[in-house]
């Protein structure tokens, strides 16, 4: 097991940044106090990383593209200390297919994520988005084919506005999906839930904002059983394939739907 220290040195800004470690390698950033941005690539491909403590990362506030991307063994990383980053780049731990859960509680001036967060990462279980009080964008397939993802918590997503293409595209172990929190959802693009086929319930009733939502919403959802739309007030358009393949849907409650 190596330990690898973080002895950065007084530095406001990293650039584009590969490590590969030949052993199991945990990283902590204790003396990385002063970093405010980072580049690209930054931990990108560092596949014997197994652990990543952001403790010091106090000052960080903006990393670019590929951070923690591909890390195939990496199972924890500790953002608690992440009180000021408000800006993540593409690719932020995609394909890290061992990471279990991501505690968010210390992201609370988060604005903005780009494409490929949490994108195939097979082995999470949860997530829990309490501290994401000020995230209003994600870009593309967030959350994309988490197969294990059980749990999703959008409580803390009250600012959220805009999200992209496929978010929980094929999660087939997620249940249930709370919406209470989202009430600033204005938008979601193509296939959104789509072909999650344990998927049993969706509370819409605080999707009040949500105007329009792409292509293959809820397509493929085999065991929907009800669906009760009296919360989308505002939804104006979706797009080809909803609902289609919903072989168990018995209830579709369209109240909401009605012209004003």
């Amino acid at each position: 097991m190596t330990d690898v220290g973080a002895s950065a040195p007084s530095a406001r800004t990293t650039g584009g940044l590969l490590q590969t470690f030949s052993n199991d390698a945990e990283i902590d950033c204790l003396r990385s106090d002063e970093i405010a941005t980072s580049g690209n690539t930054w931990l990108c491909g560092c596949t014997s990383l197994i652990s990543l403590d952001c403790t010091g990362l106090t000052q960080l506030t903006t990393v670019g593209q590929f951070w923690v991307s591909g890390c195939t063994r990496l199972t924890a990383v500790d953002c608690r200390a992440l009180t000021r980053l408000a800006v993540v780049g593409d690719r932020w731990l995609s394909r890290c297919t061992r990471l279990r859960a991501l505690d968010c509680t210390g992201l609370t001036q988060l604005t903005t994520v780009g494409d490929y967060w949490l994108y195939s990462c097979s082995s999470l279980t949860s997530l829990d988005c309490t501290g994401l009080t000020q995230l209003t964008s994600v870009g593309h397939n967030w959350l994309f084919g988490c197969v294990n993802l059980t749990v999703l918590d959008c409580s803390g997503l009250t600012q959220l506005s805009t999200v992209g293409d496929h978010w929980l595209y094929g999660c087939a172990s997620l249940t249930a999906l709370d919406c209470t929190g989202l009430t600033q959802l204005t938008s979601v693009g193509s296939s959104w839930l789509h072909e999650c086929a344990r998927l049993t319930a969706l509370d819409s009733s605080g999707l009040t904002q949500l105007a329009a939502v792409g292509h293959c919403w809820l397509c493929g959802c085999t065991c929907l059983t009800a669906l009760d739309c009296t919360g989308l007030t505002q939804l104006a358009a979706v797009g080809d394939y909803w609902l289609f393949g919903c072989s168990r849907l018995a209830t579709l409650d369209v109240a909401g739907l009605a012209p004003a």
